[in-house]
């Protein structure tokens, strides 16, 4: 005397249940691992937007945060760590003081953040920013020789 389709069916489903489980936890350590040290390009939110225009401002208190103008032509992206807390982002664009024509001078400016950390920014690059070589290629960025 057999199972009945219906048993055989359900016993099939609670057994294959713990190797997916399992196989999809190693699945996600194997991808972790992997892609440590990748260049990732992000797309830039109005979120991300404000929050380098607000480090920018940071940076000096010589004027109101209305008056800052940008960032714009970014590029957004970050180099993947062993863990998401150690992923490093990187953002270039172009920002200035709007009634001040000499902010919008050299570029582009550089942002970076560690993890879930605050976004700092780095300066004006003078046509220099230290970022990655990996993401200046995935932005399509001329490889800067500084």
């Amino acid at each position: 005397m057999g199972m009945r389709p219906r048993t055989v069916a359900a016993v099939a489903a609670l057994t294959a249940l713990p190797i997916l489980v399992s196989s999809g936890s190693a699945a996600l350590a194997a991808d972790a691992a992997q892609t440590s040290g990748k260049a990732v390009n992000l797309h830039l939110t109005a979120k991300t937007r404000a929050a380098l225009a607000d480090a920018y401002w940071n940076h000096s208190k010589d004027y109101s945060r209305g008056k800052v103008d940008g960032p714009k032509h970014v590029y957004y992206g970050k180099i993947t760590g062993t863990t998401r807390a150690k992923d490093v982002y990187w953002a270039i664009g172009d920002i200035g003081v709007k009634g001040d024509p000499i902010s919008y001078q050299d570029g582009p400016h550089v942002w970076r953040k560690l993890g879930n950390g605050g976004w700092r920014h780095m300066g004006d690059s003078g046509g220099c920013p230290q970022v990655p070589k990996k993401l200046l290629r995935l932005w399509k960025q001329p490889q800067y020789i500084c």
